[in-house]
């Protein structure tokens, strides 16, 4: 029944888009007279969250091993899962004709309506202080209000081009304080978004 190679790369053009939202954040760091002494630019990398924990929690020990626990503050961001969405979807049946010229000969291509599915991702700030996080979770916030739209070429053989928006669902904040003096404090924010895209056929 199936059959016929095709890949948009839809999901890598999400996973790629949402990275970049995040990828130029900084973190400024200042005395008691309110002088700059440092500003960080804040590391983001695609990683589910309990490999970066376990990785940021290694005790590095100099003379015995040679691992280096991760500095902080850092990001990184997940997918969750993948869901369809009813609420967006088009007539199943219906379809348009889109002229696509590859070079002097111009053909036309059939395409079925897109169907809607919604990605859930998932972002982490790791810091190890209270105002690093704060810091990042600002310069986050007041662009979703909830959503923040994208504007994306979903085919570009066809220049398909759709807004994609990208919802802030919840933020939840955790806090590793409790526990011993030797044991590093990690403050985590967790950010969870839903990004409304469509998948062609």
């Amino acid at each position: 029944m199936f059959g016929g190679h095709f890949y948009h790369e839809k999901t890598k053009k999400a996973v790629a888009l949402f990275g970049r939202l995040f990828n130029n954040l900084y973190v400024v760091r200042k005395n008691s007279s309110g002088a700059v002494i440092s500003q960080l630019k804040v590391p983001l990398s695609y990683a589910p969250k309990a490999k970066y924990l376990e990785r940021i929690r290694e005790n590095p020990d100099l003379q015995d091993d040679t691992r280096v626990a991760i500095k902080l503050p850092r990001m990184s961001f997940e997918i969750t899962s993948i869901a369809y969405d009813p609420t967006r979807q088009l007539a199943k049946t219906g379809n348009f004709t889109t002229a696509a010229s590859t070079g002097e000969n111009t053909k036309r291509q059939k395409f079925f309506n897109p169907v809607p599915y919604s990605i859930n991702f998932q972002l982490n700030a790791y810091a190890k202080s209270q105002d690093d996080a704060l810091q990042i979770v600002e310069q986050i916030l007041p662009y979703f209000q909830p959503s923040y739209n994208l504007s994306v070429n979903l085919v570009g053989a066809i220049n398909e081009k759709r807004d994609i928006p990208v919802i802030l669902e919840n933020i939840t904040m955790q806090d590793d304080y409790e526990g011993d003096f030797e044991s590093r404090r990690v403050l985590m924010y967790t950010l969870r978004f839903t990004a409304k895209t469509y998948l062609f056929g």
